[in-house]
């Protein structure tokens, strides 16, 4: 405890862990009926005595108290009946000590860390990307090959590109190339494309004549087809078409 004030703040917490060597400490506290790691050391699992302790407070006066079983604090968490291994940095629970030892790696990588969950009235999630219900016209798929040089790394060899369009006369168009000058040629490809696809999406057709089924459909449309909105005077149903074919969409 040389250099340490008493009682000890947290942040002298890693002042303790460098002057002794051979332990590690987590720090917990209890607020709104949780429990929320406020310090995790980075040596946890690398020191042969590891602490967890409970930091308790009332106004400006704090206190530690020494948590003898993590895996029981934090039962009520879990279903699980028994022993559970708990991760000191996030504090989720795992039935074996395996699966553990497989999530610390990652997870430790990070500072400590609370999950929280919504609350009640603000835990329905919602679609509201209406501009991504409509498909995308064309897109393009590549994919690259490459040999392994004496020293590692990676020389891209060749590449295969596919145009997939909704358009049946566009789609499925693939290319393959094989050579030197990989990823010029590959640029030089995708701009070839670039400039097809504009001229295609360029196309402005008029709408086509409506057929009897599409025109009553219409007719009896009372909501937006995307965002399911009623129509109103300021709401006004349209009538969705592509440009590049003229056929009749939906109501929108």
């Amino acid at each position: 405890m040389t250099g340490i004030q008493t009682p000890v703040a947290l942040s002298s917490v890693p002042k303790f862990e460098i002057r002794n060597p051979t332990i590690s400490i987590t720090v917990l506290v209890y607020e709104k009926k949780d429990l929320i790691p406020v310090y995790t050391s980075k040596f946890c699992n690398q020191r042969p005595n590891h602490i967890n302790l409970l930091l308790l407070s009332k106004g400006d006066k704090f206190h530690y108290t020494l948590i003898t079983s993590l895996s029981r604090l934090v039962s009520d968490r879990t279903q699980h009946d028994g022993k559970t291994f708990v991760c000191q940095y996030c504090l989720h629970q795992f039935c074996y000590e395996h699966c553990l030892q497989n999530h610390l790696p990652e997870c430790n990588r990070h500072p400590a860390q609370h999950i929280q969950y919504p609350e009640e009235g603000q835990n329905i999630l919602k679609f509201n990307k209406i501009q991504h219900m409509f498909p995308v016209p064309l897109v393009l798929y590549a994919d690259f090959e490459s040999f392994i040089k004496p020293d590692g790394e990676h020389e891209p060899s060749g590449f295969c590109c596919l145009r997939v369009s909704k358009f049946p006369e566009h789609d499925h168009k693939i290319y393959t190339y094989s050579g030197d000058n990989v990823l010029q040629e590959f640029f030089k490809y995708v701009k070839q494309e670039q400039d097809t696809i504009d001229k295609i999406l360029s196309s402005n057709l008029p709408i086509n004549t409506l057929t009897d089924e599409e025109a009553l459909t219409h007719n009896a449309a009372t909501a937006c087809f995307t965002c399911e909105q009623p129509f109103t005077t300021t709401n006004v149903k349209t009538h969705h078409h592509c440009h590049i074919t003229g056929k009749y969409i939906a109501p929108v």
